[in-house]
């Protein structure tokens, strides 16, 4: 008897270490930070696994990780054929949770890892054949002061286009590339692109040689001593193209066709504009009716064209209603307007700083604007306690006169859970509370899961939330279904400089940690004692 409870001490003991011991992963990055459809690649995750293997969750489907045994943050990495071309995040998770998302991003161009070595001078870089191009690199600034570097052998006439996102990969870096002659002669310059802290060019080939491609990057956030910075965690993927069509698209200025014939915009139209010269804004004459409302919108920085958008609306006799520059985050600008009169008024584009050219393209557009709503999670990731509930924070912001109550569910949890909203829903922009609770019998959880609000039955037949056209035109009429919008989490924090490539999602993750198993000793004596406390047992 002594030796069987000795052992299920000791059993007992060695569990709650474990428990103690055992915690959700962290991961700060992966790498190579992509890689291209259909292979398989040597994937290196950076972070705390304990224990290790864990596994990896991928928010787009066919993903499959092997994690090495022995090595610990290493594995294998197949990537499906028909996966996208673009960001997918990617989480590492166990029983006990899961880390926060990093961005893997999928390729459909060749791929090389960039060897890291210590010869980081532009002497000492690396080839690439020209034959090799459309390229993509994945490389890491590892070190304060590295410096990496291709040469290239290219023939007159050549365009090349180099493109790298680091930034975008939510890297902490503010990448800036180089372009030298053979000599090592710096001729250009790419630092921030027009979206974002990301670099890229294109440059025309003045002649046959040799020319040399180099990365450097300064911290970001940024840091009070501006110097070429490099740590574990800063990775890049470095796009080399002698067409610009073998550049991703999302990386590229929006394909807007020719402006528009006719600059005059109709109330729910959208004309495409060009700043053709310097200083010299474009008006666009709209006639309008009073008490109209309309959303006006200039969409140029948000396209990745350089353009700074300034919109004025004028009076029929010249005089300014309203002059916008940047809205919230954002550079482009957009402003409600409530029509105060009859009549042509003239809404005026320009450029903060006067600037000029054939890539100084936006859209102008004057719609109807439509009741919607929005709703943003506290975080991404929940953990439960046993018996106890959880609740998690909505930030809810209504859009254009949006009203009513909303109703939240959750789907991708087991049955088990149970979740509630609590409260009244504000009545302007607010918070919003959902409840989580999990049965007693519930076992032991940890997944992806969504919040879902949809306004209350009847809500879109009321009053204001009409669908009275929209930015194309078209017919009016009333929603037919309550708008339904799904909660994100954003990862656009205060470091957030324009778009990275994945800016929210709506998969959130939830842990509840598995009950502790009992041994059959301690069942027994539980049971006997349930017994003995049932009326009339006691007295058998």
């Amino acid at each position: 008897m002594r030796r069987t409870a000795l052992a299920s001490a000791f059993a007992a003991t060695a569990a709650l270490a474990f428990q103690v011991q055992a915690a959700a992963p962290t991961l700060d990055s992966v790498f190579p930070p992509g890689g291209r459809q259909g292979q398989a690649v040597d994937l290196t995750l950076l972070g705390k696994f304990d224990p290790w293997p864990c596994e990896l969750w991928f928010s787009a489907p066919g993903f499959s990780f092997e994690p090495d045994p022995e090595k610990v943050g290493s594995g294998k990495l197949s990537i499906p054929a028909k996966a996208p071309e673009g960001p997918v995040l990617v989480r590492a998770h166990n029983a006990e949770g899961a880390s926060a998302s990093i961005i893997f991003v999928v390729g459909d161009k060749a791929e090389i890892v960039e060897e890291d070595k210590s010869r980081n001078t532009i002497a000492g870089s690396a080839t690439v054949e020209r034959d090799a191009l459309p390229l993509v690199v994945n490389g890491t600034l590892s070190a304060a002061s590295e410096l990496d570097a291709w040469r290239l052998s290219l023939k007159k006439g050549d365009t090349l286009h180099a493109l790298v996102e680091a930034y975008g990969l939510r890297s902490p870096l503010d990448p800036a590339l180089h372009l030298h002659d053979a000599s090592g002669n710096r001729i250009l310059v790419a630092h921030d692109l027009p979206a974002n802290h990301d670099a890229g060019f294109s440059f025309e080939v003045p002649q046959a040689g040799e020319y040399v491609v180099s990365l450097v990057g300064f911290a970001h956030p940024p840091a009070t001593n501006v110097a070429y910075v490099g740590s574990k965690n800063t990775h890049y993927r470095l796009h080399l193209a002698l067409s610009e069509k073998d550049l991703p698209a999302r990386l590229l200025p929006a394909d807007l066709g020719p402006d528009s014939p006719d600059p005059e915009l109709a109330s729910g139209g959208t004309v495409v504009g060009t700043l053709k010269k310097p200083s010299q804004p474009n008006r666009h004459a709209i006639e309008v009716k009073k008490g109209e409302k309309l959303l006006v919108r200039v969409e140029g920085r948000e396209l990745r064209f350089p353009i700074d958008p300034v919109l004025r609306i004028l009076k029929p006799d010249g005089g300014e209603i309203r002059r916008e520059d940047d809205t919230g985050k954002s550079k482009d600008p957009q402003y409600l307007w409530t029509v105060a009169e009859d009549g042509v008024h003239t809404l005026e584009v320009s450029d903060r700083f006067g600037r000029g050219g054939p890539d100084m393209r936006y859209r102008l557009s004057a719609s109807v604007p439509r009741p919607d709503f929005t709703l943003v999670a506290d975080k991404e990731i929940h953990a439960m306690e046993q018996g106890k509930p959880l609740e998690i924070k909505l930030k809810l912001t209504r859009l254009h006169g949006h009203t009513g109550e909303l109703d939240l569910s959750v789907s991708g949890l087991p049955e088990s859970f149970v979740a509630t909203s609590t409260g009244k829903t504000p009545d302007k922009d607010g918070e919003l509370v959902l409840k989580i609770e999990a049965k007693d019998d519930a076992p032991g959880f940890s997944g992806p899961f969504r919040i879902v609000a949809q306004e209350q039955p009847g809500k879109a037949d009321q009053p204001g939330n009409k669908d009275e056209g929209n930015e194309n035109g078209e017919s009016p009429g009333d929603r037919d279904e309550p708008l339904r919008r799904e909660a994100v989490v954003s990862f656009a924090d205060d470091n957030w400089r324009g778009p990275y490539a994945i800016d929210e999602s709506p998969d959130l993750w939830l842990s509840l940690p598995a009950p502790p198993v009992e041994e059959k000793g301690e069942q027994n004596e539980k049971e006997e004692q349930k017994k003995k406390e049932e009326p009339g047992e006691g007295k058998k």
